[in-house]
C-alpha cells in the first residue's frame, strides 16, 4: 500500500519538491531557481508558465531522487509563497499576465484608498494589486480564474478538476472576511469583480482533490495546503507559544497564539495558521523583507562571491570595522512597517574590506531580526523560549547561527529538517489523508542542540545600539 508523502513548496526563488517516509524522512529531494524581474522599481513579477514548468520538474526530479514513481505516493500537499497573483483561463489553464508577487509594492497607493474606504489591508497583499493586474487581462469574464500561487498550481496539478485555496493562504490576501472567515463580499463588490473568479475556499487539510494522471502519472489524492510561512511554524510545532524564524527570501518570525486572534502592533499582524473543520489556529508574524534577498545583493554588487566564499570571508574577521548593513532592499517590515524605506551600507572607510561588509550583511540581519523579536515579545504576554527556533536556508551557515545567537543575545536552535516548510506540508498532507495522528505528527519535529550566545547581554546591547544608530542615524 503506498504510504510516502509528496511535499511540493513554490517559493520566492525556487520551487523544491520531496518525497518523505512516514518517519519523516527526506526520500528524495530537487529544487530548481526561480527568477524575478523589477520592471519599474518596486514591481516585482514572475512568469507563472514557468513556475508551473519548474513545479513538474522537481516533482520529477524527487521521484527520481527517491527512486519511486507517482504510484508509490498515497497523498500530496502543497506549500507556497503567499498573496502572489494569478489571473488565468480556466478552460486552458494558461496565465493571462504575469505574476505579481507578494513583495511587489504596486499596490500601496491602492492600499491607501482602500484603508479610506474603511478596508484594513496592507500593500503586500493581493486586495491592494488584483485590480491593476486584471486592468491588463484581455480575456472574456467567464474565462477568467484568479488565485494566489497555490491556486493555480493545484488548477493544473488537477488538470483543471479544482479552483481551491486554503485559508492559510486566503488570509494574506486581504479578501478573507472576519470572523466568518469567508470571501469578504463587501470587498469584492466594491472593486467591482466578479465572485465567480475566486477560488473556493477549504480546509487546510483533508480531501481537496486528486492529481491528473495526465499530469503526474496517477491520481493521487492532493490532501494539504497550507502558506508557507505557517507550513513552516507547522513543522516546529503548533501549541500557544511555539515561535520560529525562517531564513529565506525574506525572515519570518511566527509566533502561534492558538486559538486567540491578537493583533498586538500594527507591523505584527494575525496570521491564519490552519483551519480545519472549524478549528482555527492563528499566530502573529513579523518579517524582515530582504533577508536572503539582502545577502544576495551584497554578494553580487560586491563582488563577494557565492555562499561558500561568502562564509569563509565573514569568518576571516573578528568585527565589521565599523560597516553596517540595513537589509531594506522592499521596504522596512517590523517593528517599522515602512514600506517606502530603503537599504543602505553605512559605516564605509579605508579599513573595510570584503571580510568586513560580508560580516556586516550577517550582522545586519541579526540585528534586524533582534528588532522584531523584542518588538512582538513586548507587544504580547508570551515568554520567550529558552532556545529560538529557525530553519530555512541561511541556518545552513553556522557562522550565521552563532551571530544569530550572540546578537539576539538568546540560543537558536536550527530544525533538524533543513526544508522545514515542506515537512510542515507533508505533515498536513498525512493528516488530511489519515496517516498521521497528531502525537505522531509531533514525532517528526527534531532539533539540532541549541546554539547559545558567545558573547555577554552587555555587550550584545551595545553593539545593537551601535548598529542602529549607524543606519537610522
Amino acid at each position: 500500500m503506498p504510504e510516502l508523502i509528496l511535499a511540493i513548496d513554490v517559493g520566492t526563488t525556487s520551487t523544491r519538491a520531496a518525497v518523505l517516509t512516514p518517519d519523516g524522512r527526506i526520500a528524495g529531494l530537487a529544487s530548481a531557481p526561480l527568477k524575478s524581474i523589477a520592471p519599474r522599481p518596486g514591481w516585482v513579477e514572475q512568469d507563472a508558465a514557468r513556475v508551473w514548468t519548474s513545479t513538474r520538474r522537481v516533482i520529477a526530479g524527487a521521484l527520481s531522487a527517491a527512486g519511486r514513481t507517482a504510484a508509490d505516493l498515497a497523498a500530496a500537499g502543497i506549500t507556497t509563497q503567499r498573496a502572489s497573483i494569478v489571473v488565468w483561463d480556466r478552460v486552458t489553464g494558461e496565465p493571462l499576465s504575469p505574476m505579481v508577487v507578494w513583495s511587489d509594492l504596486r499596490g500601496a497607493p491602492r492600499a491607501a484608498g482602500l484603508a479610506e474606504a474603511g478596508f484594513m489591508v496592507v500593500p503586500q497583499q493581493s486586495a491592494t494589486k488584483l485590480e491593476a493586474v486584471l486592468d491588463h487581462v484581455d480575456a472574456p469574464r467567464d474565462r477568467i480564474a484568479w488565485g494566489n500561487i497555490d491556486s493555480f498550481i493545484l488548477f493544473r496539478l488537477s488538470g483543471g478538476g479544482v479552483h481551491v485555496t486554503d485559508r492559510s493562504q486566503a488570509w494574506p490576501s486581504g479578501y478573507l472576511g472576519f470572523p466568518d472567515l469567508g470571501w469578504n463580499a463587501r470587498l469584492i463588490e466594491h472593486q467591482g469583480l466578479d465572485a465567480a473568479w475566486f477560488p473556493t475556499l477549504t480546509d487546510t487539510w483533508g480531501p481537496l482533490g486528486v492529481t491528473a494522471a495526465s499530469v503526474l502519472g496517477a491520481q493521487i489524492p492532493i490532501t494539504a495546503d497550507i502558506a508557507d510561512q505557517q507550513s513552516a511554524l507547522i513543522a516546529h510545532g503548533e501549541a500557544a507559544g511555539t515561535a520560529k524564524i525562517t531564513w529565506g527570501t525574506s525572515a519570518t518570525f511566527d509566533l502561534a497564539t492558538g486559538s486567540a486572534f491578537m493583533f498586538p502592533a500594527p507591523s505584527a499582524p494575525p496570521l491564519l495558521v490552519s483551519s480545519v473543520a472549524g478549528d482555527t489556529r492563528w499566530c502573529v508574524e513579523g518579517m524582515v523583507l530582504s533577508a536572503g534577498s539582502g545577502l544576495d545583493w551584497l554578494r553580487s554588487t560586491c563582488g563577494l562571491g557565492g555562499h561558500a566564499r561568502f562564509e569563509t570571508l565573514a569568518a576571516s574577521v573578528s568585527d565589521t570595522a565599523g560597516a553596517a548593513f540595513l537589509p531594506a532592499l522592499q521596504g522596512l517590515g517590523a517593528p517599522h512597517g515602512d514600506p517606502s524605506r530603503r537599504g543602505a551600507l553605512s559605516g564605509l572607510s579605508a579599513s573595510v574590506g570584503r571580510g568586513h561588509l560580508a560580516r556586516a550583511g550577517l550582522e545586519g540581519l541579526a540585528f534586524r531580526a533582534r528588532e522584531m523579536v523584542e518588538h512582538i515579545y513586548g507587544a504580547t504576554d508570551f515568554a520567550p523560549p529558552q532556545a529560538l527556533g529557525v530553519d530555512g536556508g541561511l541556518t545552513a551557515n553556522d557562522l550565521f547561527l552563532q551571530v544569530l545567537a550572540d546578537l539576539l543575545g538568546r540560543p537558536v536552535r536550527r530544525h533538524a529538517t533543513p526544508e522545514a516548510t515542506l515537512l510542515g506540508a507533508a505533515i498536513g498532507a498525512g493528516r488530511g489523508a489519515g496517516l498521521l495522528a497528531e502525537a505522531e505528527a509531533d514525532a517528526l519535529r527534531r532539533f539540532d542542540d541549541p546554539v547559545t550566545p558567545a558573547i555577554g547581554a552587555d555587550e550584545s546591547a551595545s553593539r545593537f545600539a551601535a548598529w542602529r544608530a549607524a543606519v537610522y542615524g
